[in-house]
């Protein structure tokens, strides 16, 4: 007796619980790869080491709902972890609840923004991250000063994207603290920031813009960043060729900017792509123009697919620092364990690794 009450209770709160949740994914990426690195012309740190770099692996539970009304609520928790250290923070990438419907769609979380946008592929791919034009595009003068919407995500986000409207896609974000937890009032690490992106993709041909502004708070109000950037690509079919250009500028009381700009390519060669990227800043302006305070990288590298799901990629990149320049390749110390390097170093890289969708 007491089996049978279970099993109709079993049963009854079954379809209870398919409704209440109609949709739950379960994806991600692990990617991985052998790295050596050497630095070079630098006063101090020259030398070279083969490492384990990861490809910022991830770990993606995402949802949906039927409300009603061409309605849903949304929700996303991304998790990035490090599969060759065994660490990870919960809800480290974009993760969010929302609603979406006729509208477009709203995000409340933590997102990526301005950042991203017109780079190029060595991010996507079993290529190496770090090889990535981020490298260049995301800082003004090298690592030693902040990132350009913080290279990466944005915490505390309110998003809205445009509904489907052919080929126009695009949104605005706002959030009270671009860098992370709130906080105290008036703590410096602070810093409320908006950004607007939208980009055009028909056919063979994508053109977009987007712009990022912050204000650090408890410092004077012209404190902060502010960047805009365009880009497109054309895909002839064998072949496709972008090109971004990115102003940013470190608001103060003189603000130092420099423009950026990046020609990536890629090509189908056999039964893989092969992947192209020239990037190149120009000198800082702070009042004046800083001599020497831009830097060029090339990357170069081959994605060769195993399956649907996994692939090879080999890739190697040459950044030269002038010398009053410390642009470092991307997240090569937060992913690779390296040291960032000094005014007028260089850093080259070779890269062999694997990538796995699941």
């Amino acid at each position: 007796m007491k089996k049978s009450l279970l099993a109709v209770a079993v049963a009854a709160a079954l379809p209870v619980a398919a409704f209440a949740q109609t949709n739950v994914t379960l994806s991600g990426i692990v990617k991985l790869g052998l790295a050596n690195t050497k630095m070079s012309d630098g006063a101090t740190g020259d030398g070279s080491g083969t490492s384990m770099d990861d490809g910022s692996s991830r770990f993606i539970i995402s949802g949906s709902e039927d409300l009603g009304g061409g309605m849903k609520g949304i929700f996303m928790i991304d998790t990035r972890f490090r599969p060759d250290v065994g660490t990870g923070t919960l809800a480290s990438g974009n993760s969010f609840v929302g609603v979406a419907g006729g509208f477009g769609s709203i995000r409340l979380g933590r997102l990526d923004t301005y950042y991203q946008y017109g780079t190029d592929q060595f991010g996507a791919r079993s290529v190496a991250l770090q090889h990535s034009n981020i490298s260049i595009l995301s800082w003004v003068g090298g690592v030693s000063t902040p990132a350009i919407a913080n290279a990466s995500r944005s915490a505390n986000v309110v998003r809205y994207d445009l509904p489907a409207m052919g080929g126009l896609g695009g949104g605005v974000t706002y959030t009270n603290n671009f860098q992370g937890d709130d906080g105290a009032v008036g703590d410096p690490s602070k810093g409320t920031a908006w950004s607007l992106d939208l980009a055009w993709r028909g056919g063979p041909i994508t053109v977009g813009g987007a712009y990022w502004d912050a204000d650090y708070e408890g410092l004077p109000t012209n404190d902060g960043q502010q960047s805009w950037r365009i880009y497109g690509d054309y895909n002839f079919g064998m072949f496709s060729v972008g090109l971004t250009w990115d102003e940013s500028k470190l608001k103060g009381a003189t603000d130092a900017k420099r423009g950026a700009w990046s020609l990536p390519v890629t090509a189908k060669l056999g039964p893989g792509t092969l992947l192209f990227t020239y990037t190149q800043a120009r000198d800082v302006k702070a009042g004046s123009t800083i001599a020497d305070s831009g830097a060029k990288m090339f990357a170069l590298g081959y994605d060769y697919p195993l399956s649907k799901r996994t692939s090879v990629g080999v890739s190697y990149a040459k950044l030269k620092n002038d010398a009053n320049a410390n642009y470092a390749l991307f997240t090569m110390s937060a992913l690779g364990g390296h040291t960032n390097p000094v005014a007028g170093q260089d850093v080259g890289q070779w890269y062999i690794g694997l990538r796995h969708a699941f």
